[in-house]
Formats: C-alpha cells, sequence, structure tokens
C-alpha cells in the first residue's frame, strides 16, 4: 500500500501492540523503539507514531525519562516528517494538561500544537470514560488527511480527558458526548497530527485514516 518506515514510539504507555497489528495489516513496516535513534535517517523513517493510554502526567514522565520529548522536538520536527499522536499520545502534544497533577498546578507537555488538555465536563446522566462508538464531525474535510470519507463516520473512543486547541483552525474534528470536544487536532505547517479515538480500533475508517495519514509527504516549510 505504502513505503512508509514507521517508527513506532514504545516508552510504557501500552496500545502498542494493536496499533503495530493494525499496520502490518496495512502492508506498512514498523519499527518500534523504547529510546530514541541517533538521528531520524538512521535508519530512514518517514513517519512517526505516538501511541499511548493513561494519564497525562504518567505519559510525559516516561517520554521524558526515555529521551524521546527532546529528540523529538529537536531532531524530528525540523525533519518536517508526519507525526501522530493517538489516545493519550493525541493529549500529549498539547502544551499542558492536568490529568494526574497531584498539586493541581499543569503539567508540561510536548508543545506541538498549542492548547490544553482538561476532564471532560459532562453531565449527571453520562459516565466517565467515555468509552465505545461516537461520530466525528470534520471541520476541515478538505485536508488530506480527511480525503475520502464522508462528513461523519464512527470510530471508538476511550478516554476522559480532551484537549483543547488554543487555534480553532487546529481542531480538524470534532464529536459529542454531552459536550463537544476536539477528536482530531493537526498542523499542516509542521505536518503534527493526532486522533483522540483509536484508529487502530475503527474497523474500515480507522484503517482509512492510517492510510491517508501513511500517505501524507513531509512539508517542505519546516526549518
Amino acid at each position: 500500500m505504502t513505503s512508509a518506515q514507521v517508527l513506532v514510539i514504545e516508552a510504557g504507555l501500552g496500545n502498542l501492540g494493536s496499533v503495530c497489528a493494525a499496520l502490518d495489516r496495512l502492508g506498512v513496516h514498523a519499527t518500534r523503539l523504547s529510546s530514541p535513534p541517533q538521528a531520524p535517517n538512521d535508519p530512514p523513517f518517514t513517519h512517526l507514531l505516538l501511541p499511548g493510554v493513561g494519564s497525562f502526567s504518567a505519559g510525559m514522565a516516561a517520554l521524558r525519562q526515555r529521551g524521546w520529548v527532546d529528540w523529538i522536538r529537536g531532531s524530528w520536527l525540523p525533519t518536517g516528517r508526519p507525526m501522530l499522536g493517538i489516545c493519550l499520545g493525541m493529549q500529549l502534544l498539547a502544551s499542558r494538561g492536568f490529568e494526574g497533577s497531584a498539586s493541581g498546578e499543569p503539567i508540561p507537555g510536548l508543545d506541538l500544537i498549542p492548547g490544553d488538555v482538561t476532564q471532560l465536563l459532562v453531565g449527571p446522566d453520562l459516565v466517565l470514560p467515555h468509552v465505545g462508538w461516537n461520530s466525528l464531525s470534520w471541520l476541515h474535510p478538505q485536508l488530506p488527511l480527511a480525503a475520502g470519507f464522508p462528513q461523519a463516520g464512527d470510530v471508538y473512543f476511550v478516554h476522559s480527558y480532551s484537549f483543547a486547541p488554543s487555534l480553532s483552525q487546529q481542531a480538524l474534528a470534532t464529536c459529542d458526548y454531552g459536550v463537544t470536544f476536539t477528536a482530531v487536532v493537526g498542523d499542516p505547517a509542521t505536518n503534527v497530527w493526532g486522533m483522540q479515538f483509536h484508529p487502530e480500533k475503527s474497523q474500515k475508517l480507522g484503517r482509512g485514516l492510517l492510510q491517508n495519514f501513511l500517505s501524507l509527504p513531509p512539508c517542505s516549510n519546516v526549518a
């Protein structure tokens, strides 16, 4: 399907098996690494995946401990190659999050897409986490990530927190669970993308979204 060479970050955040199995079904080679390579060109990875489940605080602590934070910012981002955060991985793209903060103070994130991650404020008739199938509503269906898909389509969620981007144009799709929350984020200028749901568990639609991501070329305007 594609000649993509995918680097999957293995930082102890879970969810890697199903993600790699989904890539395998697409005929895509994926390499799981627990620590950063010496350089993004060795070997020549074309796409980066950051899957994860768990709390924001634990996720950022794991990335820092294993050296991924500086590598993502300093070695991967300047190449302009596509990066995708999945579930917790999407939330870690934010400037800051509050889940797992013992003091109540915000926890710094990767700050690749400005915004905050806060708990979903649902009514008493709804429970957290938000688990199950729900419908996407695309705000920017013209982008390559959404190519070939209808305005609405069901995908599979498991989460209690949501990412609110500071820039409205970086919220690419939304979903409703008592409140409207961002389900897809992205910045075409830096090739950083995120999906709050699990594309690897979202059947045909999820496979198509992964295919679209893996078809994205590098940016030409990243320094």
